[in-house]
């Protein structure tokens, strides 16, 4: 049976430590060793905020967490950590109210009492309160469709009709609902010589989602497109670049079908950079309104996780490079650079030059917005 919060089984580690912000500039790109590819289509982008709209942390690393913000120029985070009554929303509440608003929340759903008669009842009321506390949406971990069960032990699928009320309530009250739904391709291939995130399976065997009884990630991003398509009321938000990094075309082909959908860019920089850049560029153009900057940082009192955990705790060049990177890829035309988390890939990636009113809305407008922070 599940545990009380194996929604977070994975994030709870996901905490840690930063210096106190160096001299100012470290929140710009970095120059590539092979130069840029073509001049940048907004020279100023260094000088746009971003608001983070994924981050993991730790209550107790309040002041952690605005001090990497502060040195990386990011105005404001979402800890999609918020919990729910009882168990993390009041705690979210006030740091909500401490920090004026620089951090704010999404609330989880309380597994611990599914297949009890009373569990949507619980968690719509859950909803409710949340919405009350200041929560500005709905945080659904993979665990669902990968973990939770049914009493019996079958796994509850993402697109079970049982779940309908709870995203029609998140729809009526105004919610975005962050889901995470599958994990890389990779982690549902042998964890072989031969899988391209070995490094990481390596550091992490538990990730895998390879062997018998474990649906394939066919079918769990098939639930998942099901569900966004069930609920046209209902805005979601389509964790780690929609779910589906390793092919653009078809998260972008989804978002046409689905006008309530949006993504965040979440720790798949490196899976995207892959792709080709003209055409990203493109993408990105075209659905300038509805792709959210969200980092996936990790922080808490003992690690810190940049996109994925690493053996050790991240030293210097690692944070820089997590971040720097991040920005060259969204502002330079800079080709085959070392990506934000190695640890995720050998491989380098390319910028798309993105133009300045798209960075605009990519880094911070369109978060601004679909959350009301303004």
């Amino acid at each position: 049976m599940v545990t009380k919060n194996i929604a977070i089984f994975c994030l709870l580690a996901a905490a840690g430590a930063c210096k106190p912000p160096p001299a100012a500039g470290d929140g710009a790109a970095a120059p590539g060793a092979g130069g840029p590819a073509r001049p940048p289509d907004c020279p100023n982008a260094p000088s746009i905020y971003r608001y983070d709209a994924h981050i993991n942390m730790a209550f107790e690393s309040v002041t952690k967490t605005l001090m990497l913000n502060e040195r990386w120029n990011v105005r404001g985070s979402i800890n999609v950590m918020g919990g729910f009554p009882g168990y993390g929303l009041e705690e979210s509440a006030a740091i909500l109210k401490g920090t004026g608003g620089r951090i704010r929340f999404m609330c989880n759903v309380d597994w611990s009492v599914f297949g009890k008669d009373y569990f949507v009842k619980k968690v719509t009321a859950d909803l409710q309160a949340c919405k009350e506390k200041g929560a500005v949406g709905l945080k659904i971990f993979k665990s669902l469709g990968l973990g939770v069960e049914w009493p019996d032990g079958r796994l509850l699928k993402v697109d079970d009709p049982a779940l309908d009320p709870i995203f029609e309530k998140a729809g009526e009250l105004g919610l975005p609902v962050l889901i995470h739904s599958g994990d890389p391709k990779a982690f549902f291939k042998p964890p072989d010589k031969d899988n391209e995130r070995i490094d990481e399976l390596m550091a992490h065997p538990a990730w895998s989602f390879y062997g018998e009884g474990i649906p394939s990630w066919e079918e769990v991003f098939a639930q998942y497109s099901n569900r966004v398509a069930r609920h046209p009321k209902t805005i979601f938000i389509g964790s780690h670049f929609g779910n589906d990094p390793e092919d653009p075309p078809a998260v972008f082909a989804m978002m046409e079908k689905n006008p309530n959908l949006y993504i965040v860019t979440s720790a798949r920089i490196p899976e995207i950079g892959r792709f080709d850049a003209q055409k990203m560029h493109d993408y990105f153009l075209a659905f300038q309104d509805r792709i959210i900057y969200g980092s996936d940082l990790g922080v808490g009192p003992d690690t810190l996780m940049l996109g994925s955990t690493p053996p050790r705790f991240p030293d210097e060049s690692q944070i820089k490079l997590f971040f720097t990177a991040s920005y060259r890829y969204f502002e330079t035309w800079e080709k085959q650079f070392d990506h934000p988390t190695p640890i995720q890939g050998r491989w380098k990636i390319d910028g798309i030059g993105l133009p300045c009113g798209v960075l605009e809305k990519v880094y911070h407008a369109n978060a601004e917005r679909l959350f009301h922070l303004q």
